[in-house]
């Protein structure tokens, strides 16, 4: 679809996407392709977007600006889009292009296929069209809120009436399990929609939560009682009443016609036939018709989705086909692969009459099962005496393609270890099915259809639990039971020995069972029952390792972190990035490692729960503590350099302070792969840095673990990450205090005492920046001390204190003169000029400000660089040139955009807008405003959202808007007020004096 209207406007045209972000434009274009293949008179338009107060040359705007939406589809070659129709305007465009249209078709198609009670191919369409949603429909801010607002509401409207009607038809199809946690969203959303309720009290009921489904009608009726004063109406009154008395059916919102499945009940399994008592004869002819397979499980559950796709592959017509047919199911150890290849071999027994071959191609010593003696056991079972068994491998082979050669026999390969073990063990035709399982990915297998296999969900754990351990006993300890399933990580050899261990001793609870879980020192132990355990499953694999992979394999088990990326591997082993990555793949490649692509670019790696115990017992096992604290070290060191290199990258030069802890290095092809993008890996690592930070403490590492934290500061101001900020240095904060480490102490107190400043918490940040300031005096820290100082100065600066402020900022640029701290000395200078400007000082101001910038020049950090030219721009608006003004705060938001420094762009659009405004462009003005207000909303930044409503107290006053001037004005000075902002408040009650003085 070339244009995308549901959620956020996008155009996408055959050169690439466009981004319009002019508003007039974005509207005109909204409401000529919300009226697409009509003619939009020129008078909508202008109604659109100035409403009852259009200019003298609004006709003539609304040119300029269509001219301007058809230059910018012209871009990505959509030239032939919007055509002049008088009175107005067109868009051309076709069916599949506008997805308004595609939505509308699929509605359509999806009720018409509900109507006739075809529910798989309505849930399909449903599905589809719900899927072109991107968020609830845009609609811009002024005139525009008149011109779209109406379409747009009822266009979430039929959203949300779609996605009623798809939860019927799931509802008709028997997925009341899988609705449940998409109906709580949608009914928290829509509080007071009786229908969605009805629904989930449903799904709810048929899940077997009868209490819960009461709870949702009695919430709902407190809802609508408190909201609009009314009862719930007659759907929902008979449905509680119906499910009160367990019979729910009638009553219950979705139909109930016979619903066909497009997928097959699993056929019983048949019972398998005595397998037949050789008898000698010629090799080349076989008496044997083998039944190999293990014995049926009887509560397989949980798999029917990939038993009736891999039914379809095993059972479909090879007759018209050479080549071999291959399915490969890959998984990790206890996942239920070996489980679901049997239950297979059973249901297809009666489609390969001439018999079924089933080996285990892997030893209990996790040693490879030669093919030689696989192939000599298949040939028995196909009737070849001893004596007519050949010597080699290859001739072995032979025989075996020879006998099996146009019969229909299906042979099923378990726990293979690599390609070349399965390789001789291949039919030579199609008429006999290969099924394989593996650990390993088996790529090289040409012609393979490849299934993953995954841990259970947690739906499918609960039906295995119930099966084996009965619904009535699952249900009375749901909690309990759901607690059961997390522990045992979904895997299903897991749950089976617990629920075994559980119908074996009846007078246990589940709940007893998970307290037993719950110390991960025994967890293994109790997954054991019957001869069958989980840490046999692992112990194969990690046997099967080589030397270096298995050292690996246990030290992941040091990193706390739920996910990792491959850097990870290099210290842990203390080896080149090339070396250590491909070691972590081999444990890929063996299931004992998951892997995963976040937002499709960045591979992330995990340990599975249960995988992580046997990592932590091999750990203990085989590595003392002096080697484990060495290995530790290497990481966290590892990880001090990446963070030194992504502040590096954004702002330029070093960070502040540095302590004593060594790094290391990584290849500088990892450090540009791992943080091409520095933000962006901040944020997908910061989770995993609040670990590290907690693991350097409790190791007892403070040098590490404070510059660990104080290295992270100038990304969490960046994104906000307060809370981030505070948890890192209170820890570290802890353990230097601990430790006697008196400088990095003073460190996180200054790094403690800063976040209070930002927050514009004054006395907390003036004590602590106190206690920082002198502790690092007394180590003989200049550069610290000059630190501390500088943002004491700052304290005073937002008081009013605008003297004492200066002193401190000078005493601070003396301690700095030595420091090589450039990016430290600009933002004094900076600060310094702001001072200055207010004082009316304009050319001393412009003399601090070009030194600042020279200092920029020195680091390269692009978020001071931006703050600088905002404050130039604001010197150039007290002396009136207003054009040099603009072009400094449109230079600034080229840096902001740059460092992805989201508060950096409200200050800049409020000096833009302020410059629009001297300029006289009022509505440019109000409309930037708007989106810094709504980016300094998001940030939650309350000082950058008083500044913008100054601003548009201002600008409103100026146009004799004096009631919503007021408004902001009052806005204002509630965050001033709030912040001890003295300065800013003063000019706040300045405007509104001179409102007061004009009437």
């Amino acid at each position: 679809m070339r244009f995308r209207m549901l959620g956020p406007l996008e155009v996408v045209g055959p050169e690439g996407s466009v981004l319009i972000t002019a508003e007039r434009q974005r509207v005109m274009l909204g409401l000529l392709l919300m009226e697409a293949n009509r003619i939009v008179p020129t008078e909508r338009l202008v109604d659109a977007v100035w409403g009852d107060a259009p200019p003298s040359t609004a006709r003539g705007q609304v040119q300029i600006c269509i001219s301007m939406v058809r230059a910018n589809l012209a871009k990505v070659g959509l030239e032939d889009v919007i055509h002049t129709r008088p009175p107005g305007y067109a868009a051309q465009v076709g069916d599949d292009d506008l997805d308004l249209r595609v939505f509308d078709r699929l509605t359509l198609a999806g009720r018409a296929a509900a109507e006739a009670g075809r529910y798989a191919e309505a849930d399909t369409a449903f599905a589809g069209a719900l899927a072109l949603w991107r968020g609830d429909m845009h609609v811009d801010s002024g005139g525009a809120r008149t011109a779209l607002q109406a379409p747009a509401a009822r266009l979430n409207e039929q959203r949300l009436a779609v996605a009623e009607q798809w939860v019927d038809v799931q509802l008709a199809l028997g997925q009341h399990q899988q609705l449940v946690e998409h109906l709580i969203d949608l009914v928290m959303q829509n509080p007071l929609r009786e229908h969605l309720r009805a629904q989930l009290m449903t799904a709810l009921y048929r899940s077997g939560r009868q209490a819960e489904a009461l709870e949702v009608y009695r919430a709902g009726r407190q809802v609508l009682i408190d909201e609009l004063g009314i009862e719930p109406g007659e759907q929902l009154r008979r449905l509680e009443e119906a499910i009160l008395c367990g019979e729910p059916d009638g009553a219950c919102p979705p139909p109930q016609a016979p619903v066909q499945l497009s997928v097959p009940a699993p056929a019983p399994a048949p019972v398998p036939a005595p397998a037949p008592v050789p008898v000698p004869a010629a090799a080349a002819e076989p008496s044997g018709v083998p039944r190999l397979l293990p014995g049926a499980i009887a509560d397989f559950t949980g798999r029917d989705a990939m038993v009736a796709a891999l039914r379809g592959v095993l059972e479909s017509d090879a007759s018209d086909s050479y080549g071999l047919r291959i399915v490969s199911v890959t998984g990790k150890g206890g996942v239920g692969k070996t489980t679901l290849a049997v239950h297979l071999g059973h249901l297809l027994a009666d489609h390969y009459p001439d018999g079924q071959l089933f080996a285990k191609l892997r030893g209990p010593s996790a040693q490879p099962v030669p093919p030689a003696q696989i192939l000599e056991r298949f040939l028995r079972g196909l009737g070849v005496p001893g004596t007519g068994i050949p010597d080699s491998v290859e001739e072995r082979a032979e025989l075996f393609r020879h006998l099996i050669a146009g019969r229909r026999v299906l042979i099923v390969l378990d726990d293979a270890i690599d390609e070349a073990q399965v390789r001789w063990l291949l039919p030579g035709t199609c008429s006999c099915p290969v099924l394989v399982t593996s650990r390993s990915r088996l790529t090289g297998l040409e012609g393979t259809h490849a299934v993953q296999m995954n841990v259970f969900t947690t739906e499918q754990a609960l039906q295995l639990l119930s099966r084996i351990l009965g619904a009535e006993r699952i249900q009375a300890d749901l909690p309990h039971a759901l607690e059961l399933i997390e522990l045992c990580g979904g895997l299903a050899l897991a749950l089976r020995v617990v629920a075994a261990r559980l119908a074996a001793r009846q007078h246990w609870t589940i709940g007893h069972m998970v307290a037993r879980l719950h110390d991960e020192r025994r967890r293994l132990n109790e997954l054991t029952h019957g001869g069958v355990g989980v840490r046999a499953s692992f112990a194969l694999a990690y046997q099967g390792l080589p030397a270096e992979a298995q050292v690996l394999f246990r030290r992941l088990s040091m990193l706390e972190a739920t996910d990792f990326s491959s850097w990870v591997a290099a210290p842990l082993l203390d080896l080149d990035m090339a070396t250590a990555e491909d070691t972590l793949e081999l444990l890929v490649d063996a299931q004992l490692v998951d892997v995963e692509l976040v937002d499709g670019r960045s591979t992330r790696y995990r340990l599975h729960d249960l995988v992580r115990v046997y990592s932590q017992e091999c750990l203990a096992e085989k590595e003392g503590t002096v080697q484990r604290a060495a290995v530790l070290g290497r990481v966290l060191s590892t990880w001090l350099h990446l963070l030194e290199e992504a502040h590096r990258r954004v702002y330029g030069g070093e960070h502040a302070i540095h302590g004593d802890a060594p790094r290391r290095t990584l290849d500088q092809w990892v450090v540009d792969r791992e943080i091409a993008d520095p933000v962006a890996w901040f944020d997908a690592e910061r989770g995993s840095l609040i670990t590290v930070v907690r693991q350097a403490a409790a190791a007892g590492l403070d040098e590490l673990c404070w510059d660990l934290a104080l290295t992270s500061v100038a990304m969490f101001e960046n994104r906000n990450y307060f809370d981030d900020w505070r948890t890192t240095h209170e820890i570290a904060l802890a353990v230097t205090q601990r430790n006697g480490n008196r400088r990095g102490r003073a460190a996180m107190l200054y790094s403690l005492g800063s976040l209070h400043m930002f927050q514009y918490r004054l006395d907390e940040a003036a004590g602590r920046l106190t206690v920082a300031r002198d502790l690092f005096r007394e180590v003989g820290d200049a550069h610290g001390e000059a630190l501390a100082r500088r943002n004491l100065a700052f304290v005073e600066q937002v008081r009013g204190h605008h003297d004492a402020a200066m002193a401190g900022y000078e005493e601070a640029l003396a301690l700095l003169e030595h420091a090589d701290d450039p990016t430290t000395e600009a933002h004094v200078l900076n600060n310094m000029a702001k001072i200055r400007l207010e004082r009316g000082q304009l050319q001393e101001a412009k003399l601090a400000l070009e030194a600042a910038l020279a200092a920029v020049e020195r680091s390269g950090g692009l978020r001071i660089r931006a703050q600088i030219l905002c404050r130039l721009g604001e010197t150039h608006l007290e002396t009136g040139d207003v054009a040099e003004a603009e072009h400094a705060f449109s230079e600034a938001m080229e840096s902001i955009r740059a460092a992805g420094d989201q508060v950096g762009e409200a200050y800049a659009l409020r000096g833009l807008a302020t410059a629009r405004h001297r300029q006289g462009a009022h509505d440019d003005a109000i409309e930037m405003l708007e989106r810094a207000m709504a980016i300094a909303d998001r940030a939650d930044e309350r000082m950058a959202v008083g500044r913008i409503r100054l601003a548009l107290g201002e600008v409103t006053a100026d146009q004799r808007y004096y009631a919503r001037a007021r408004e902001h004005l009052a806005a204002a000075l509630e965050v001033f007020e709030r912040m001890d902002a003295v300065d800013w408040r003063d000019r706040a009650l300045r405007v509104l004096d001179d409102i007061a003085a004009v009437g």
